[in-house]
């Protein structure tokens, strides 16, 4: 995945530009353009979590076509728990950063929160495999999709409370 926050800075406009040069301004400008790039960066982590989510609905399909009910259950858990997570990536805190603000996330602490959000795409690719091996699983009936189920429950759980870390440190709250 490339970093977006060159590619914001190249497509700067002429008033942008402006901007930079203006005393006082150019940190604000800077600060706004780390925000538009972790807002890009969390919107295609959302859209990759989506695709897993897919993953999760075509395992679902299948334990209703085995007639697996005593998973498909347990499956329709792991999709509602999934999709609220995407959701939690897609409205995540940005960190406001305004020329006045009473409380204000300098540049290198936006950019922390950018690489924090960064590596959050190893997390999802990893559940992605599993969805994957669990889809396997399902169509070869290999009775290992409930073993599978509950490994991918945890890492959903892992992965939420990443996400409970993320707010914790964009609130200034963190023990250190």
């Amino acid at each position: 995945m490339t970093d977006l926050r060159s590619r914001i800075e190249e497509d700067r406009g002429l008033l942008k530009k402006i901007e930079l040069l203006i005393p006082g301004f150019k940190g604000y400008r800077q600060r706004e353009d780390i925000r538009a790039a972790d807002s890009l960066l969390r919107q295609q982590l959302a859209d990759r979590m989506n695709e897993t989510n897919d993953i999760f609905e075509n395992c679902r399909e299948e334990l209703s076509r085995a007639m697996e009910l005593t998973l498909i259950s347990d499956m329709g858990n792991i999709l509602k728990y999934s999709r609220q997570i995407e959701n939690r990536i897609r409205h995540a805190e940005q960190g406001y950063t305004g020329i006045s603000a009473d409380f204000r996330i300098e540049e290198s602490e936006l950019n922390n929160i950018y690489e924090w959000d960064l590596a959050l795409i190893r997390t999802i690719d990893s559940i992605s495999n599993m969805a994957g091996e669990l889809l396997n699983s399902i169509l070869v009936s290999d009775g290992t999709a409930k073993q599978n189920m509950q490994n991918i429950r945890n890492n959903l759980n892992e992965f939420n409370s990443i996400l409970d870390k993320r707010i914790i440190k964009i609130a200034g709250l963190e023990v250190k």
